[in-house]
């Protein structure tokens, strides 16, 4: 009866494991803790329904993170706030983030960081850059991990093909 209950526990303490530790996919609804934007304000993916929110986790040593941050600066500039809110989750210490969020102070995109690794382990982050596009109803439209420099582009057609085919279903439906 002993090795039943004990096995039985076991059972039922991996299924939690493996429940808390799941990795966000297309289709989910992603974690919605982002860590504090650049005024101390707690960034909840929740505050945000109704927009397209692209999250992209880096450090400042990724080159195509680097590539990507301006790009997606633009996105955010072009789009506006209202219809598009990019939120760059750097996953460095923060003695390394604040030099770097100082020369990003003009940027309109939203800046966490992530010093602890929690919101980077959440979301299954092993490697970077790692983006995930959430559509307005709040569930993930794709997640994209580990590409180069040279899919940069590529990926940031992808951005602008969910915020067209987002803004599409809204003009029709009216």
């Amino acid at each position: 009866m002993r090795t039943f209950t004990a096995s039985m526990l076991a059972a039922v303490a991996l299924v939690f494991a493996s429940v808390a530790h799941a990795v966000p996919q297309a289709g989910d609804v992603p974690p919605p803790y982002l860590g504090k934007d650049q005024r101390g304000k707690t960034v909840d993916l929740k505050d945000l329904r109704g927009k397209v929110v692209i999250v992209t986790f880096w450090a400042t040593w990724c080159p195509p993170c680097r590539k990507e941050l301006p790009v997606l600066e633009t996105i955010q500039q072009h789009a506006g706030r209202d219809r598009v809110r990019v939120i760059a989750v750097n996953i460095e210490k923060a003695m390394v983030y604040r030099p770097m969020k100082r020369r990003l102070k003009d940027y309109k995109m939203t800046l966490t960081n992530d010093h602890n690794g929690r919101i980077k382990k959440r979301y299954g982050v092993n490697g970077i850059p790692h983006m995930v596009m959430i559509k307005k109803d709040g569930t993930i439209a794709a997640v994209k991990r580990g590409y180069s420099e040279a899919m940069v582009p590529a990926v940031i057609d992808e951005v602008n093909a969910l915020m067209r085919a987002e803004y599409a279903v809204a003009a029709n439906s009216r």
